[in-house]
């Protein structure tokens, strides 16, 4: 293809409601390169301040509405979230994994933040598509969360920044506790658990999984309402490893590790969904991400950087429209 090839229209289509995924240069290119995306797991994201504003309200709302059932229930929940919050982790035994983008397809604050003095982009991403975990090898998926490996995807769900908005959140999570107390009743709960407690019988599991899991989400969707400008969504990813051998095997064909500010941080990489097994959670080979559009940052290149970028996406196989952002370019 010649470097004056036709692009996309400008002022083409764009779907609307689309996740958009801001990424500089290179990771635009090891994107389309591999056809995947990275969900980093949940305490080293950038701002480990955003978990423990979560956990600080999962805490608050658990006292105020004595949502536990009993008293010592009740205590013991809080404190458990506000431990588990300040390590930058969920409330519940999993790790969650994290996918950024924003519902602004042209955001300064977001261009900035990615791109700097440089051209960035942002990824157009299908919300209503499936995306996979794709795994070095076979991984074999229970239902239980004691032995093996238990995951599941939570999709796309938007930030929550208003303080209203949160506590809705959160109390939604909270319906989950009904009848919690009765279900635990007998169990100790005057501290840590002891080395000869018994595990909890799966019946006890089954009622605490869903509770845990909305916990969980509802943790990862709280930021504080000086960010709303981003219009942040989210997509999550929740890993449960077992003790034995084969859960940390098969944990150990679905993540890496990169280099972060706060040591070595596990990722997931998401791909696009089997187009034989649609729905699958994990998949051994990678397949087209479901990009519908392509935004460029304010540039002073114009039309020769938007007909570079459509011309690097049609060469990894995806033939969607490109445009420029319509924030005049300052240098």
């Amino acid at each position: 293809m010649s470097v004056g090839a036709p692009v996309a229209d400008p002022a083409a289509d764009v779907p609307d409601g689309l996740a958009w995924h801001y990424t500089d240069g290179p990771g635009l290119l090891a994107i389309l390169a591999t056809h995947t995306l990275w969900a980093t797991a949940a305490p080293f994201l950038n701002d480990r301040e955003e978990v423990r504003l979560g956990g600080r309200l999962l805490a608050e709302r658990i006292l105020e509405t004595g949502s536990g059932g009993d008293p010592a229930l009740t205590r013991e929940l809080a404190e458990r979230v506000s431990e588990s919050s300040e390590r930058g982790e969920g409330p519940g035994p999993g790790s969650a994994y994290i996918l950024s983008a924003s519902s602004a397809p042209d955001s300064l604050a977001m261009w900035r933040l990615y791109g700097g003095v440089r051209e960035s982009y942002a990824l157009g991403l299908d919300p209503a598509a499936d995306l996979a975990v794709l795994a070095t090898g076979e991984v074999e998926l229970v239902a239980g969360r004691r032995d093996g490996l238990y995951l599941y995807h939570q999709g796309w769900r938007p930030v929550r920044y208003r303080p209203e908005e949160q506590r809705a959140l959160v109390d939604t999570a909270l319906t989950h506790l009904g009848g919690l107390a009765e279900v635990l009743g007998g169990r100790p709960r005057d501290g840590e658990p002891r080395d000869e407690d018994p595990p909890p019988p799966p019946e006890v599991e089954a009622r605490v999984a869903p509770f845990l899991d909305a916990m969980q989400e509802a943790l990862l969707l709280v930021k504080h309402e000086g960010f709303a400008d981003e219009r942040e969504t989210r997509y999550a990813v929740v890993l449960v490893a077992g003790d034995g051998p084969g859960g940390r095997a098969a944990e150990a064909r679905l993540l890496s590790y990169r280099a972060s500010a706060y040591g070595l941080a596990p990722y997931v990489r998401l791909t696009g969904a089997d187009p034989a097994r649609p729905g699958g959670p994990v998949v051994t080979a990678a397949s087209p991400l479901p990009v519908r559009a392509v935004a460029v940052s304010p540039s002073p290149h114009g039309a020769e950087s938007t007909g570079s970028v459509r011309r690097a996406l049609l060469a990894h196989g995806y033939d969607v429209p490109v445009h420029r952002s319509a924030i005049p370019f300052r240098s």
